[in-house]
């Protein structure tokens, strides 16, 4: 099982979207899109495909919370409250869903990073971004 153990620059959510983002959502999106392979306990000679890819069910449910929020504007208070929710979909998945986890802790780090609207802009566009290449490396 393979875990994630990056988190975006903090300039890239506070600043601006460059290259350095993209980058990493690709290679985020395509870790939470794909299924991992482990060593087969039974016949060491093969590995076996391990179900753990993060549904785009599970995926859309979150981004749908944060295009309703870029609806009605950045408003800061509305915006930290998404932590618990994905904190709370997080405990409703876990064991089902361990790529969950990965995601929870890459977007709580980038929501801490939003202070002001060009942050929430950012922050934005980098999970559209993990969006759509979920959806690109989706099997």
């Amino acid at each position: 099982m393979a875990t994630w153990n990056e988190k975006i620059p903090e300039s890239e959510i506070r600043d601006k979207i460059t290259a350095k983002t993209v980058d990493f959502a690709e290679r985020f999106g395509k870790h939470l899109a794909q299924d991992d392979t482990v060593p087969n306990p039974k016949n060491p000679n093969r590995d076996q495909t391990v179900r753990e890819k993060m549904t785009t069910n599970q995926l859309r449910k979150f981004f749908g919370e944060v295009k309703r929020q870029q609806q009605k504007g950045y408003n800061p208070t509305d915006f930290i409250l998404l932590k618990p929710k994905l904190a709370y979909a997080v405990g409703r998945a876990q064991g089902k869903n361990p790529k969950i986890k990965d995601f929870y802790i890459v977007l709580s780090s980038a929501i801490d990073m939003v202070s002001d609207e060009m942050s929430f802009r950012n922050f934005i566009k980098f999970f559209e971004s993990i969006v759509a290449y979920h959806k690109a490396y989706e099997n």
